[in-house]
């Protein structure tokens, strides 16, 4: 052993101190640089079209649907992308039949009491926008630009095809690809609705269903609406399951942990939900099993396993990149451009289109890998400082 790795396999020698990462952002090839005027006037359509990143999200979306083997599957995702509308309310035609559904769901402990029927159900579910121009989460949580659901959804089907294959390859499964790949794009798509896009460049958000939060309105409603148009209980299953079917409750008692797998039972929950909505039987479909005075899933095969695992773009983006990247967009503002508190549309225009250009990992990952002036540079690259 050399005498230097001795030191190390002792314990001494300097610290390494922090790792330096590759840096990238001045090879980045961006569009010219655009006055914050213009950025301000931009659709939502507008930049998710001058966005590279969005552009070729959405068509690998577009790309992979005509893909798919399945012809029923083929036609949904390509619908779902490209011209999805949201059906299952034809179930409920009136606003009196809204408000007894909405009613029976709060009974059932689905809804909140203090929420209304035009804020569970806003309209405009039949014409919607695209995945082109929608946003994939609320305002404060990740990929929250124009493009955004396109570029999430590309990214978690690119993980599910990973998934497929090596479960494939390593275990000899027989794993179908083009339900979690379909699967993927399908459950997200009741939020080109729900986050409708408002004057200030913010949008509507999702509602709060079961177990009282936002998180899952848009999980209950598509499993609803495959439930009204009788689709095959294994991609309906698969819109339930995406959220939360792997989720832990765990404790110690002394030296042993006690886990408590609670995942199934969420899904099963979520499916009683949406049975709720579309009125369908949820044993009869396919998707329940009736068991100790219960309803339960029984387990699950990988199909449903990979599109879960996969759908998991968000704690990256929303737990590092949104978390960074939205202060240093806050602070850019007011100081490189003159945005102040209160001007709501200029502020969400800046970071609409910043976001949109780049994406929130790469902005992010220039600011990690390279500090702050490296990060204020790409942003002065997509947008024009006004002159002094």
């Amino acid at each position: 052993m050399c005498q230097m790795h001795a030191k190390h396999a002792r314990g001494e020698g300097p610290l390494p101190g922090r790792f330096s990462y590759s840096a990238f952002h001045a090879d980045l090839e961006l569009a010219p640089a655009r006055p914050l005027a213009e950025i301000e006037a931009m659709s939502p359509e507008d930049m998710a079209r001058a966005s590279r990143i969005v552009s070729a999200a959405y068509n690998e979306l577009l790309q992979t649907a005509s893909s798919l083997e399945d012809p029923e599957y083929r036609r949904l995702m390509t619908e779902c992308v490209a011209s999805p509308k949201v059906t299952f309310l034809e179930m409920y035609p009136t606003r009196e039949d809204k408000e007894k559904l909405f009613a029976d769901m709060v009974r059932r402990g689905f809804f909140n009491v203090e929420d209304d029927v035009d804020h569970v159900f806003p309209p405009g579910n039949m014409t919607p926008q695209n995945y082109l121009t929608a946003p994939s989460s609320h305002n404060a949580f990740y990929n929250a630009h124009p493009g955004g659901l396109a570029l999430t959804v590309a990214y978690n089907i690119r993980m599910a095809d990973a998934y497929t294959h090596h479960y494939r390859q390593i275990y000899g499964l027989p794993i179908n690809r083009d339900l979690p790949a379909a699967a993927l794009c399908v459950h997200e798509y009741p939020k080109v609705w729900l986050y409708q896009w408002q004057e200030d460049g913010s949008w509507r958000e999702e509602p709060r269903t079961v177990y009282d939060d936002t998180w899952h309105a848009h999980c209950i409603f598509v499993t609803a609406e495959l439930m009204y148009r009788r689709f095959d209980a294994r991609m309906t299953m698969a819109m339930a399951a995406a959220h939360q079917l792997s989720m832990l409750d765990a404790h110690m008692e002394g030296r042993e942990v006690v886990a408590r797998w609670v995942g199934e039972d969420r899904v099963a929950h979520f499916i009683q939900a949406a049975a709720a909505l579309a009125q369908v039987d949820p044993v009869d479909y396919g998707l329940l099993e009736r068991k100790d005075g219960g309803l339960v899933t029984g387990p699950l095969p990988a199909e449903q396993w990979v599109t879960h695992l996969a759908d998991m773009n968000w704690p990256y983006t929303m737990g590092a990149a949104h978390n960074y990247t939205w202060p240093l967009l806050c602070q850019l503002a007011a100081d490189d451009y003159g945005i102040g508190e209160g001007q709501g549309r200029r502020l969400n225009q800046f970071k609409n289109y910043v976001w949109s250009q780049l994406g929130q990992i790469t902005l992010y990952e220039i600011l990690v890998r390279e500090g702050f002036e490296a990060a204020r540079a790409t942003v002065g690259r997509l947008v024009r400082k006004a002159p002094r």
